[in-house]
Order: structure tokens, then C-alpha cells, then sequence
């Protein structure tokens, strides 16, 4: 019997050593950036994208993903709570769902993604190669749980406050020209991708 202290440490240097792991590992880079490439390029998520701006919101397309372990028990399933998200600021109904449905469409081309199949089997391979992830993972596995490893690519846009409406009609083309705001990233989500070699134009946080 593992208690629920002792599993979230194990959980946290479970998820630590997978996201290490995968820094290295060239063949996850390039379908990560494949599978970016074809949710930008999505009409759904830009046409949404289009719309939101010109609501006068700033979308961010980070794209960070993160190992997520969670745990079978015969309580259910135990994982680490999911971070914070920063707040947007109250929102029209029309943005909440343009939001929603922003979401929809960058999960939908994920779900039909043969990049994301084949991010899905890296993960595995990778991952379970790593000795000290499974060093932690037969310690769970001996305790009698199931250990159970998920990518997770579900933060891929960040709809923050009210920026200046747009006037214009929106335009594919124009989200290039578009200038950001920073978003705020956790010191390990810009290790994470400074070692995937994505550049990146963001404040840590606690800035």
C-alpha cells in the first residue's frame, strides 16, 4: 500500500524522467512539429482563431506537451491535479464559445492525426526504455497498481484578456503578421522546449 503522499512523489519523478527522456529523442520532435503544423493549418482552428481575434482576444498557440502517469487503484484512477489555468477574464458568451469550440477543432485533427499515433507509440517505446522511469514503475506495479502513461497535448491554444477588436475581415494569411503577447511559461515548460529545439517568446512565470 503506496499512501497518497508517497505517490504523488513517485507520480511527479515518474513524469520528470518520461518529459527528459523525450528532449532527446529526434523522432518525437519531428512529429510534434508535424502535428503542430497540420492544427495550424487546420480551416476550423483558423477560421476560430480568426474570430476570437477579432473579438478582441489573444490567442497563444503553445504547444508544450506533457506526460501525464496516473495510477489504477481499486479506488479509481489517481494523477497529479492539472496546473492552474490563467485566468482570461470574464467572457461573452460568444467567446466562451468560440473557446469551446477552438478546443474541439484542434482535438478533433489530434484525434485523426497519424502523428499523433505516432507520437502515441514514441512515448511508449521511449519512455519505457528510460531505467528510471522503470525503476519507479515496477515499485507501483509491485505494490499491486497499474501504471498507465498518457500524452498529454490538451493545452494547445491559450485564449487570454481583451485585446483591440479587429476591424478587418479575417484573413488566413494574417495570423503570421500578428503580434503575440508573451504568454507565461513554468521554468521546466521552457526547458522542455528549448531542448525540442522551438523557439519561444514568453515570460516564466512568477515574473
Amino acid at each position: 500500500m503506496i499512501d497518497r503522499k508517497v505517490m504523488r512523489s513517485l507520480l511527479e519523478s515518474m513524469e520528470q524522467a518520461a518529459e527528459e527522456t523525450l528532449q532527446q529523442d529526434s523522432a518525437f520532435h519531428q512529429a510534434l512539429v508535424a502535428l503542430k503544423a497540420e492544427i495550424d493549418n487546420d480551416p476550423a482552428v483558423q477560421a476560430t482563431v480568426g474570430e476570437l481575434q477579432a473579438a478582441g482576444r489573444s490567442v497563444h498557440k503553445s504547444f508544450v506537451p506533457h506526460i501525464k502517469i496516473r495510477v489504477r487503484t481499486q479506488e479509481g484512477i489517481f494523477a497529479l491535479p492539472k496546473p492552474a489555468e490563467i485566468p482570461v477574464g470574464p467572457a461573452a458568451e460568444k467567446v466562451s464559445r468560440l473557446i469551446q469550440e477552438l478546443k474541439n477543432a484542434a482535438s478533433k485533427v489530434i484525434k485523426n492525426s497519424r502523428h499523433y499515433r505516432e507520437l502515441d507509440l514514441i512515448v511508449n517505446e521511449v519512455v519505457a526504455a528510460n531505467d528510471r522511469f522503470e525503476g519507479i514503475a515496477s515499485e507501483i506495479e509491485n505494490a499491486g497498481y497499474e501504471v498507465l502513461i498518457c500524452l498529454d497535448l490538451s493545452a494547445y491554444a491559450q485564449v487570454q484578456g481583451m485585446t483591440r477588436p479587429s476591424r478587418e475581415c479575417f484573413q488566413p494569411n494574417a495570423l503570421a503578421r500578428e503580434a503575440p503577447e508573451p504568454i507565461r511559461l513554468s521554468g521546466s515548460d521552457r526547458k522542455f522546449l528549448a531542448a525540442m529545439k522551438i523557439s519561444f517568446d514568453a515570460e516564466p512565470l512568477g515574473t
